[in-house]
């Protein structure tokens, strides 16, 4: 018979607060899965906007997996995006920056089904954002690296195809959500998982597209469109769009 875990099923239910509460309990009393109930935690605790808590705990699971899986991306993505929300925007340049280059460089061969696209994006915005040229360049060579491979048709290659212009954003949102209308795509996304995924990385992904072109008013909207639907708490991406989308800039 397959045991619940209790603090599991409250992060499912997107009780995210009682989550936390119920993670620390299981850890403190003797957890059946110390790293899985770790890592719980820290996905518990960005859902409730404490990243700098979260920071040690996916720090411990990082080193961690990397040691049991060489090869594997860890949690980079996760720390880097906890950084940057807690204003320590070189350090997750850094980190992000350091993930594209191993995945690059064939270091690292566990990433998205994509290929690593998530982390790709992810460095584009942190680039253009603090306008690190030579970051910017990294991001995208990569991007277009990938491009050229098979595995970018599956998600979130098209939000990666759509920045670099493969795709128009009608397209790209049609791949998303089976609908090129944005507000039937929202809808569609908030009744399935997976294309919720899809729509929050390319909403992302159009947001870093406007800001790189310098369209601060269109990287707000769409950042914005992102922040708007529900959290999908494994697309870290969603907390970046959440910082655009409530900053005074």
């Amino acid at each position: 018979m397959v045991k619940i875990n209790p603090a599991h099923e409250l992060l499912s239910l997107r009780r995210f607060s009682e989550a936390v509460a119920a993670y620390k309990q299981q850890l403190r009393e003797g957890s059946d899965d110390e790293w899985a109930d770790m890592g719980g935690l820290a996905r518990s605790l960005a859902a409730i906007g404490e990243f700098a808590e979260a920071v040690p705990y996916f720090e411990k699971i990082n080193e961690y997996e990397h040691k049991i899986l060489p090869g594997n991306c860890g949690r980079e993505i996760q720390l880097s995006v906890c950084y940057w929300m807690i204003g320590e925007q070189a350090n997750a340049l850094g980190i992000i920056r350091d993930l594209v280059v191993a995945v690059r460089d064939g270091k690292i061969g566990y990433t998205d089904i994509a290929g690593g696209v998530t982390q790709g994006l992810i460095l584009c915005y942190m680039a253009a954002t603090l306008r690190a040229l030579p970051d910017v360049d990294i991001a995208m060579n990569f991007l277009k690296k990938l491009a050229t491979r098979r595995r970018i048709q599956y998600w979130p290659g098209p939000a990666a195809l759509f920045l670099l212009g493969g795709l128009t954003f009608g397209e790209a949102l049609k791949s998303a959500t089976d609908s090129d209308n944005i507000e039937q795509a929202k809808e569609i996304a908030e009744q399935d998982f997976m294309k919720l995924r899809h729509l929050t990385a390319l909403l992302f992904a159009a947001g870093t597209e406007r800001r790189m072109a310098g369209d601060e008013a269109g990287c707000k909207m769409f950042m914005s469109e992102c922040a708007g639907l529900t959290n999908p708490a494994i697309e870290y991406q969603w907390y970046l769009a959440k910082g655009e989308a409530t900053s005074p800039r």
